[in-house]
């Protein structure tokens, strides 16, 4: 599983990012980009946005400020943002703020399934690279990934369960 070359794009789906890379693919990912989020602020130029967003920049003063880290956050909702901030500090974010019609009892009871798949076939990969002494960046990055995402849904599962269960009682 040794990984010598990632794309950003794959690296952004595989790992934690650093906060500075959240948020440069958040916006990429957002429809119209920097000029859009730039555009409902307007008071950020697009251009100086892009600047700072850069992730080959090394002007020292094109850093995001937190006015603008919130707003990135608040248009994009992106939780690679949230893992980049909590996770150096071993805390884990999870919306459940907005539920959608898609997120059942059964869908998100499917997606665990799938995941712990997922997991069992990482965490098999990982005792063998432990086992041998040889864990590498690659295998410990998508290790972390997966392990969030499955605390992360099983906490959504909980908060559609207790919707339900509050809606059941409601109803008697």
């Amino acid at each position: 599983m040794t990984r010598l070359w990632q794309s950003s794009i794959e690296r952004a789906r595989r790992t934690v990012l650093s906060l500075k890379q959240a948020c440069y693919h958040a916006v990429q990912d957002y429809p119209g980009g920097a000029t859009a989020i730039a555009a409902v602020d307007g008071n950020i130029n697009a251009t100086t946005l892009s600047h700072k967003l850069s992730l080959t920049g090394t002007n020292p003063k094109h850093k995001l400020n937190v006015d603008e880290l919130q707003l990135i956050l608040d248009l994009t909702r992106d939780s690679r943002i949230v893992d980049a901030l909590l996770s150096p500090i071993g805390w884990v974010g999870i919306d459940v703020s907005e539920l959608s019609d898609t997120d059942t009892e059964a869908s998100l009871l499917t997606a665990i399934s799938q995941m712990l798949s997922d997991e069992s076939r990482v965490t098999m990969h990982l005792s063998k690279s432990l086992a041998d002494g040889r864990l590498d960046d690659g295998e410990l990055d998508e290790f972390e990934l997966l392990a969030l995402r499955l605390v992360q849904a099983v906490y959504k599962l909980r908060a559609v369960v207790r919707q339900r269960h509050a809606e059941d009682v409601a109803h008697g």
